[in-house]
């Protein structure tokens, strides 16, 4: 972070490129944060069970987007409608994936019997 503010301060001097150079990486920064559930998205698919998706994360990462992209609309900040936009589709298709497999996950509460040997 202070590499980023340092490089940005000393190699551009504009405040419309700095804010254009800080935009564009906040918006590949805020598009990775919310795309990093793909790889346990996929995972659900693959085992087809969302033991591996908590569904509050999934719905918190759902709600942030929401709230985060309507701000965005309020004073139409490109930088925040992109990845909060983006957030908000990937949190949308958690929470379809969740209540697609939800019932095909077995549930950890049901209490195994095991044979001990005699």
């Amino acid at each position: 972070m202070i590499v980023v503010v340092t490089l940005v301060l000393l190699l551009i001097h504009t405040t419309t490129k700095r804010s254009l150079v800080v935009g564009i990486l906040c918006i590949i920064f805020g598009t990775c944060m919310y795309a990093s559930p793909l790889v346990v998205m996929k995972l659900v698919i693959q085992t087809k069970s969302v033991e591996f998706m908590p569904f509050t994360l999934s719905l918190a990462s759902f709600l942030n987007g929401v709230c985060w992209t309507s701000y965005g609309f309020l004073p139409f900040d490109i930088n925040l409608l992109v990845p909060n936009g983006l957030g908000t589709l990937f949190g949308l298709a958690q929470l379809v994936l969740y209540a697609c497999y939800f019932k095909s996950t077995p549930n950890k509460n049901t209490k195994a019997e095991v044979e001990l040997p005699v």
